[in-house]
């Protein structure tokens, strides 16, 4: 009997969604293979860059992602996120490098350069920085970790390290079943490649709505998982 019970008690569990929540985490990548995605949700990967090694600066450590193309704007590294249920805000964290010879927005001979922030190709928030040239600094009330620090193996150029949790601009409404969320550089003093590049380490998201409900493929795997924790329960008691 009591096994039963544990069976109808999990197969429960498993059928009935959990209550909508204010803070439902989705996604998060520290890019050194602690990579968490919601049980039930759809993810493209982020596009356009790769791996990089940096030296720690809060949690920018270990690896992060970079992209490094060229053109105003440069092509962007996306990630798209579905099966979302009903909700209607998202808040994305992660910390930004602004990397090697970033010009700021003030008309000096390279400028502007901008990192832009996109949600379902829409710019919601650009943000930029003086490693360089430039006495403008933008980072929408994020926190400095290191302002002109060596964080990766270009020491040619210094680096700007800032955690962007918390910002306004990241917390946005958002009703959609599918979210695509990107980064890109843009600015007529952009040049990408070698000399400039960004990058972003510690990516978050969540939002206000349930947690996403697995497909039924992965819910059969999951009553599969059940009844054999089942039956290891009966052979012991047995």
């Amino acid at each position: 009997m009591k096994t039963i019970a544990l069976l109808g008690a999990a197969t429960l569990g498993l059928a009935v969604a959990g209550p909508a929540s204010a803070d439902t985490l989705l996604y998060t990548n520290d890019f050194d293979g602690n990579e968490y995605i919601a049980p039930g949700l759809g993810v493209t990967a982020l596009t356009n860059g790769g791996l990089e090694a940096t030296a720690t600066f809060g949690n920018w450590s270990g690896f992060y992602f970079a992209n490094r193309t060229m053109g105003n704007p440069a092509s962007p590294s996306e990630l798209t996120l579905s099966n979302l249920a009903a909700h209607t805000q998202v808040t994305v964290s992660f910390v930004a490098g602004f990397l090697e010879s970033w010009d700021s927005r003030d008309g000096s001979c390279c400028s502007p350069d901008n990192l832009d922030f996109l949600v379902d190709g829409v710019v919601v928030a650009s943000f930029t920085a003086n490693n360089a040239l430039g006495s403008i600094e933008d980072f929408g009330g994020g926190t400095i970790l290191g302002r002109y620090v060596q964080a990766n193996a270009n020491t040619f150029y210094t680096d700007t390290i800032v955690d962007m949790d918390g910002i306004p601009a990241l917390t946005f409404s958002h009703a959609g079943s599918t979210l695509t969320l990107a980064l890109r550089a843009s600015g007529e003093g952009w040049q990408g490649d070698t000399d400039e590049a960004w990058g972003i380490d510690a990516l978050s998201v969540r939002y206000d709505g349930a947690a996403p409900v697995p497909e039924p493929s992965t819910w059969a795997m999951m009553v599969l998982g059940v009844g054999a924790l089942a039956g290891a329960v009966r052979r012991r008691r047995g």
